[in-house]
């Protein structure tokens, strides 16, 4: 029954799946093999200031940052694969301009539009795959496809400083930009679902799109409209029931219940997932941030964002805590650790996620953070910080990939390239302001109590978390 069980299911690695994978690779391969290296390149060639150096580094993250919010419309206007080939081609050119050695301002510029370019062609490519992977296999899909983030966040740093180390930055800027121009093939071999393309018509598109929901993202594929109808009617009466008053019923029901299910099937009326979500989608439906937003993403993407909020700090604040405390050598290979617990992981954690829901993966996965980081501030030896770091690998990389698909699943068709945006739009707050704020604590508590502080966060999470997703219809909790 097993063997029937699983040739039943549809397919994941076809061609489009295993070229985005690579295409993921190699983008996060070159992010992370620049973004390493490239604050000691600006104090060590330009003689900038600390704080001019670091904001070379960090210039990049706010590119990726306003690319969450203006991909979307333009995945809408021009399509997905074309907006994912430019910003691939763009990479590219931004990555060979290194070699100029333009001067610091332009530099500086340079990281901005290398950012924008990246975050435009992860969150296109993530637009992609997730409507590819079929529904019954988001978890395990979006797990193997993150696995490429993984290897190039383990890869990317090593070769990197090697480089940086043994021949000099220039060495450094051609290895990336030949990995990253692999992309621009990858892009093209990329096929997207069908009936999932924009074709640079936007009434055009959403009609498309509409129509194909159901088969590309998931929510319900093949449930008949009245169904779905039916569905909603269930939905309604028990929000109904809630409020035995009245009083309320027809002022806060959302849109996304009361609206007709179309005869034809689209999948345009989605009932949200969590009785939070419906709350978040009401309040920003008729916003103008709707365009730019998700709303039925905002709370697990929420969660997310403080989790890696707490990750920052291992990226800012390792390597001068491990010298301080004597673990050099094992902070040395902290990251390799940390990527090969991910590596083993995120594909038997995806597989759960689709068997048995969320909360039995993600909950011991908040439980790993937490144990994790008390562990990092507490390593007394290489074996208790590289035992950390492993914790930290299943228990971050578990939680982005199943954050990931709880978001994507709960999100049409039509509105995927906002859900992704609005997803990696919160690990690119959390990542980007915590060494800012992180920096301002450190002076005054220590690098140990940092890392308890970065416990206290997770287990936050853990609760938000809880919250979040206590609600979620149809997850099997058993």
């Amino acid at each position: 029954m097993a063997a029937v069980a699983r040739a039943a299911q549809p397919p994941l690695w076809t061609r489009s799946f295993i070229a985005g994978t690579f295409l993921n690779f190699f983008i996060a391969g070159n992010y992370f093999m620049l973004m390493v290296i490239m604050t000691a390149y600006a104090l060590n060639v330009y003689q900038a200031p600390p704080a001019a150096a670091a904001f070379c580094a960090s210039a990049f993250i706010v590119g990726t940052l306003v690319s969450r919010f203006l991909c979307a419309p333009l995945m809408e206007k021009f399509g997905r694969v074309p907006v994912l080939v430019v910003a691939c081609v763009c990479e590219v050119v931004f990555s060979v301009l290194y070699l100029v050695h333009e001067p610091l301002l332009a530099l500086i510029g340079g990281r901005l539009l290398h950012g924008f370019a990246y975050g435009t062609a992860s969150t296109t490519v993530a637009t992609v795959m997730t409507s590819l992977i079929p529904s019954q296999r988001k978890g395990e899909g979006i797990g193997y496809f993150m696995l490429s983030v993984t290897l190039g966040s383990a890869i990317g740093p090593f070769v990197g400083i090697f480089l940086s180390n043994n021949f000099g930055y220039d060495w450094v800027f051609v290895v990336a930009s030949v990995l990253v121009a692999l992309a621009v093939p990858a892009s093209l071999l990329l096929k997207p679902a069908k009936g999932s393309a924009v074709k640079g018509r936007p009434a055009k598109a959403r009609a498309e799109e509409a129509a194909a929901a159901d088969a590309a993202s998931g929510a319900r594929t093949g449930a008949p409209a009245e169904e779905r109808r039916e569905e909603a009617m269930a939905t309604q009466l028990e929000a109904a029931a809630d409020d035995p008053c009245g009083a309320g019923a027809a002022a806060t029901k959302p849109a996304a219940m009361s609206a007709p299910v179309p005869e034809d099937g689209s999948d345009t009326a989605r009932v949200p997932s969590t009785h939070l979500e419906e709350k978040v989608t009401e309040k920003l439906e008729h916003s103008p941030l709707s365009r730019f937003v998700e709303a039925g993403v905002l709370p697990i993407a929420l969660v997310c964002g403080l989790l890696f909020f707490g990750y920052s700090s291992l990226l800012t604040f390792l390597t001068p805590y491990a010298d301080q405390i004597g673990l050099s050598r094992a902070a040395s290979v902290f990251f390799v650790a940390y990527a090969l617990a991910m590596f083993v992981t995120r594909p038997f954690t995806g597989r759960a996620f689709d068997r048995v829901g969320p909360h039995p993966v993600m909950v011991p996965a908040f439980v790993a953070f937490v144990v994790g980081m008390a562990l990092v501030a507490e390593a007394s030896n290489d074996f208790i910080l590289l035992g950390a770091a492993m914790l930290l690998g299943f228990g971050v990389g578990t939680v982005q990939s199943c954050g990931l698909a709880m978001a994507v699943r709960v999100t049409s068709d039509a509105r995927l390239s906002v859900g992704n945006a609005t997803f990696y739009m919160l690990l690119d707050v959390g990542v980007g302001i915590g060494p800012i704020l992180l920096g301002l604590v450190v002076p005054l508590i220590g690098y140990s109590a940092l890392y308890l502080a970065m416990a206290a966060v997770g287990a936050l999470a853990l609760v938000l978390f809880m919250i979040v997703a206590r609600t979620e219809k149809g997850t099997r909790t058993a």
